[in-house]
């Protein structure tokens, strides 16, 4: 098929636009993946999906399309971070302070340059500028994905969000048996569950700070094994932590220098999603349970930092 073909179907108008079908998408996202369709069809494709709003079908048609071009490297029983590309602009990432009081377990995440619309501080940013837990498994999108890294510039000249920004968290570049992926609006619990909940043995969605798996004040979660899900409630409260207020905007030093000096109460928020981490990899039947077995780590890791 033509991608002038695909391009009709988001761009003709209310009365000739049309959904793919999963098998059109996956070859659509192809093309525009290898570059056989060039930079201004991908544009203006990218621009009438994201109008037309995307179907589950093309998601799942376009994951497939990337699945058969990620290259992976197994990581045994790692559980895989899914955060946004377009970074976080007013919390530092306490998924990576977390890791160090959980360190038998592997952990992955992936990066890239920052990605619209936020363009804020994804993974490779603090990589690149501060040292990780040793179970911290970062894989750079450039090497594992190139195709899709290579679109990183098309992508910040159109500014705007795309379907990217909803389907690029999770790449499974670790062949992980869990994973745990955030969201902001309510409507992605029942579609992360629709186009990962298979590919995981586990899978964690949280209504997490700026759009990220981070837990940091009350919200909800959803456990996704096969077909079966549930909903959980967390309140920090419960755990002795006030809500973590992120209002204002953080430069990428200023957070390096709060993982790397903490406060009491961030050290608080990283034992809570520790906690997390141990339920999502399956280590611990509760948060509450998962909670109090790091009391020993946490002690340790505070006379360490504090």
């Amino acid at each position: 098929m033509r991608f002038h073909d695909f391009l009709k179907a988001v761009g003709t108008g209310p009365k000739g636009n049309r959904n793919l079908s999963r098998e059109e998408m996956q070859e659509a996202m192809g093309m525009m993946l290898d570059g056989s369709a060039i930079p201004e069809q991908t544009a203006a494709f990218l621009l009438g999906w994201r109008v037309n709003i995307e179907s589950k079908d093309e998601l799942l048609g376009a994951i497939d399309a990337m699945t058969q071009r990620i290259q992976q490297t197994p990581v045994k029983k790692s559980i895989e971070i899914g955060y946004p590309m377009d970074g976080k602009t007013k919390s530092l990432p306490i998924m990576l302070l977390a890791a160090q009081l959980i360190p038998k377990i592997p952990i992955v995440v992936h990066g890239d340059r920052a990605q619209p619309s936020k363009l804020g501080f994804n993974p490779k940013d603090f990589y690149e500028n501060t040292k990780f837990s040793s179970n911290v498994h970062f894989f750079d999108r450039a090497n594992f994905f190139p195709e899709l890294s290579k679109l990183t510039d098309l992508r910040r000249s159109l500014g705007l969000r795309t379907a990217f920004n909803t389907i690029e968290k999770l790449h499974n570049v670790g062949k992980s048996d869990f994973a745990l992926v955030g969201m902001h609006h309510l409507p992605y619990f029942d579609l992360y569950k629709e186009l990962y909940g298979s590919k995981y043995n586990r899978l964690i969605i949280v209504r997490g700070s700026e759009g990220t798996p981070e837990v940091l004040k009350k919200t909800t979660i959803l456990v996704v094994e096969g077909e079966h899900s549930h909903s959980l409630p967390i309140d920090p409260a419960s755990f002795g932590l006030k809500p973590y207020e992120a209002k204002k905007e953080l430069s990428l030093n200023e957070m390096i220098s709060q993982l790397e000096n903490p406060s009491e109460e961030i050290l608080g928020y990283a034992r809570l999603n520790a906690a997390l981490l141990l339920y999502a990899a399956n280590q611990t039947p509760s948060i509450e349970e998962g909670f109090t077995s790091l009391q020993a780590s946490y002690d340790k890791l505070v006379k360490k930092l504090l």
